[in-house]
């Protein structure tokens, strides 16, 4: 499995080290699950609404942004929160053919938004808003944004699912990454991480130095089995420049020779990447901070703790009654420990989707 990471209890969370050849279960046991409430959503109501993108700045500033599918037409969606509440944004007739995937802030006055096409129209694009008024910048139907970072209103990128553009502060420049993305993060106009896949469907990372993206050698994953379904590293956080962490998925073969999927969590100390997997059927999704130097990792309905000292343990959605849950982002507070998670709740009955929001504390 190449170099193994120093976790702590991994195996509360069904994360074990591996040691190269070796594909092993871990138990699952640990800390009692806490669940996080619903603080505000409409389950039951067949909205139809979902959010894919929340985006903390640092003045304690957050957005939470999706979009609507209602009679077969779409619209977007955004949010700001404002103490606990969060409320619906007005967004310009320029935004109307789009939904929105991901955001990044750094302010009130300096918010990215990814969007993609959802109506008839000759390009996907990203917009901003700079406190005073909205810009819209479109780019080509063969680049759909799927994740943005941003350090300032003349620093930020946007990623496809090949390929990268950079914003100067007066435009938009293509930026030859070498791997295909499916996250970003940024730490300063000189420094941002993109993780994905690469080759034949193996994780991949590349560092952004100020002038050019650089692969950066990941782990060689043993047995992985390569195909259509890439082996992928699906979020990245960093807590500085050589503090970095990334969660994704893997497929292996099982003692059996059966292809499992498996949780990946990689870590960044500022020379080298080291990984480990989780037990055979998880999975893990995205990855934010807590606030207190540890982490918080998604899969789905879970959210699982790492403390600064590497203690883990679990957490849930709350579910209301009747209804499936899955949250798609998650982002800490700045200037506290409550992380919130946005995705959506489907009901049992018809699977319409309805926008929800999960708070820690």
């Amino acid at each position: 499995m190449g170099t193994t990471l120093a976790l702590g209890a991994v195996a509360a969370v069904g994360i074990t080290a591996a040691r190269p050849g070796e594909h092993r279960a871990a138990s699952v046991a640990g800390a009692a699950a806490t669940t996080w409430p619903l603080v505000q959503g409409s389950p039951g109501k067949d909205t139809g609404t979902s959010l894919s993108g929340l985006a903390a700045a640092p003045d304690g500033t957050m957005w939470a942004a999706g979009g609507q599918q209602a009679s077969g037409v779409y619209k977007p969606i955004l949010q700001r929160l404002t103490g606990d509440t969060w409320s619906n944004v007005a967004l310009p007739a320029a935004a109307a053919p789009y939904r929105f995937n991901a955001a990044a802030a750094t302010s009130a006055s300096n918010l990215w938004l990814a969007a993609q096409l959802n109506s008839s129209g000759d390009s996907h694009a990203v917009l901003r808003w700079n406190g005073t008024a909205w810009s819209t910048f479109k780019v080509p139907l063969s680049f759909q944004p799927s994740d943005i970072a941003t350090t300032g209103p003349a620093s930020a990128w946007v990623v496809s699912s090949s390929a990268a553009k950079r914003w100067n502060g007066t435009s938009w420049a293509d930026t030859p990454i070498g791997i295909k993305p499916r996250a970003i993060t940024a730490v300063s106009p000189t420094s941002a991480w993109a993780v994905g896949w690469a080759g034949e469907g193996l994780p991949a990372t590349a560092h952004w130095n100020g002038t050019s993206w650089t692969t950066v050698p990941f782990p060689p994953v043993d047995g992985v089995v390569r195909g259509e379904i890439a082996s992928a590293l699906s979020d990245v956080y960093a807590a500085s420049e050589n503090d970095v962490w990334a969660v994704g998925t893997v497929r292996v073969p099982d003692e059996a020779g059966k292809t499992v999927s498996r949780s990946m969590l990689a870590h960044w100390n500022g020379t080298k990447w080291t990984s480990v997997l989780g037990a055979a059927g998880t999975y893990m999704t995205k990855v934010a901070s807590d606030g207190a130097g540890g982490i918080w990792v998604s899969a789905g309905d879970t959210m699982r703790h790492r403390t600064a000292a590497g203690v883990w343990s679990d957490a849930s959605l709350a579910q209301p009654v009747g209804t499936k849950v899955r949250s798609s982002e998650m982002a800490i507070r700045p200037g506290s420990t409550t992380v919130w998670a946005v995705g959506w709740t489907t009901t049992d009955a018809t699977r319409w989707a309805d926008l929800a929001h999960w708070r820690s504390n």
